[in-house]
């Protein structure tokens, strides 16, 4: 089984509906997989603290069909899988391309559209109608009604919906059953940092249990066809190869698919903390630093000296590095002046706005061309001696393209986020 919860537009509450809809199934006794449309690195975090298990994005751009299918290809009672943005919005109005639209249609997904009725009753079903009817086939199976004052605002909602759509409503959720979860720069506070979690959530989903009709939903969830079985990953060997992977709240921006893979490859991946641990682990082949919120820890960082020395030293000795977005800002000379490992000739300074975001194609020097997500405030500044790697293009602006990536001795860095479960060409050129 397995059913996808859109949204009419962002706001709307897809998170919240998400995570009470997981809590409310795992509360029933079954075994909820997550899963994340697009380049989300912070909900499935809140994912895997719900249903005890590793969300898996689901990503158009970034993957192939067979590895979207091959995220469901798991053992569990039911995916649930949360969508982006609105239900429609992705590269272009004509062709919905990375889409939430198109990851239904991918996944052969049955849809559960989330709508906001706050200010509004019979007026919410032309707006489901919209969305129903603006492609033939548009895979919405049912509304979950979202912040409502009411049992009866909830009914009015209700008979419009189903008078004029004939979908049927799966349930409702109160304006006071927002979870309301701190945010920063780059979305939700990480769910590593949120206090008491999951008691809250726990507390919101004994009251969604009562509004939300699970039954219903599970019988649409049942609708859903067995996901097409994928081709084997063909991944190198890479047996006896230790890769020192930096994993702590500064550092956690991960595709799941690719720690995955990376293993399945035959890889040890050694988890390290820079914010905690004196030295990296010992006879490493390889280091990998993801991406996170270096800057939110960056004194803490830099009052790690010892940990900041050891990652220095084995660079400059030659130990292969691939760092992304965050790695490359705690590999440079410092953030907003408060000194990082000092490897990389660049100084990082944060600003108040985006300054790239979206879907882009990256070519490195050698030619290799892969798709990639970009999303941060930093700038990085280059100083002398700087080396770049890469050229990257803007998936929905062709014509805009920069300069990006850092090269030096056996370590690669850039902003982009990559997925490269995939892409034995990557796995080889990120861990020689």
């Amino acid at each position: 089984m397995r059913i996808l919860l859109a949204g009419t537009g962002s706001g709307c509450g897809k998170t919240t509906a998400s995570l009470l809809l997981m809590a409310v199934l795992k509360a029933q006794g079954l075994d909820v997989a997550p899963c994340k449309v697009g380049p989300d690195y912070i909900d499935p975090g809140f994912h895997r603290a719900v249903c005890g298990r590793p969300s898996y994005n689901l990503d158009s751009w970034i993957m192939t069909e067979d590895d979207v299918n091959r995220a469901l290809n798991q053992r569990y009672d039911i995916a649930v899988i949360e969508g982006v943005m609105g239900y429609y919005d992705g590269l272009d109005s004509a062709s919905f391309r990375c889409s939430t639209r198109e990851i239904a249609h991918i996944t052969r997904t049955p849809v559960i559209l989330i709508a906001d009725a706050s200010g509004g009753a019979a007026s919410v079903a032309a707006t489901v109608k919209g969305f129903q009817t603006l492609v033939k086939d548009s895979g919405i199976a049912g509304v979950l009604v979202n912040r409502v004052s009411g049992q009866r605002h909830y009914d009015l909602v209700r008979e419009a919906v189903e008078r004029y759509t004939d979908l049927p409503c799966v349930g409702y959720l109160t304006k006071k059953q927002s979870l309301q979860f701190p945010s920063r720069h780059l979305g939700l506070v990480p769910a590593e940092e949120t206090d008491s979690l999951l008691p809250r959530i726990r507390e919101a989903a004994a009251e969604a249990a009562r509004t939300l009709d699970t039954d219903r939903i599970l019988r649409i969830a049942s609708q859903a066809p067995a996901p097409e079985k994928p081709r084997r990953r063909m991944l190198p060997n890479r047996r006896g190869y230790r890769l020192g992977v930096a994993m702590d709240e500064a550092f956690h921006f991960y595709y799941q698919a690719n720690l995955d893979a990376l293993r399945d490859a035959g890889m040890e991946t050694v988890f390290f903390s820079p914010l905690r641990d004196d030295a990296l682990p010992g006879n490493l082949n390889g280091l990998y630093i993801g991406g996170g919120y270096p800057e939110v820890f960056a004194k803490e960082l830099s009052r790690n000296l010892s940990m900041r020395r050891s990652i220095g030293n084995a660079l400059e000795d030659g130990l292969p590095c691939y760092a992304e977005c965050g790695g490359l800002m705690y590999l440079g000379k410092d953030i907003d002046g408060i000194p990082m490992v000092d490897f990389l000739p660049l100084r990082c300074r944060m600003t108040d706005r985006l300054q790239r975001f979206g879907y882009v194609t990256v070519t490195d020097r050698t030619g290799l061309s892969f798709p990639a997500h970009e999303f941060h405030h930093a700038l990085a500044e280059p100083l002398s001696g700087a080396a770049m790697a890469y050229r990257v293009q803007k998936a929905s602006a062709p014509e805009k393209t920069w300069d990006c990536g850092y090269e030096k001795k056996q370590t690669l860095a850039a902003f982009a986020h990559v997925y490269f479960a995939d892409r034995p060409d990557l796995t080889g050129r990120f861990f020689p």
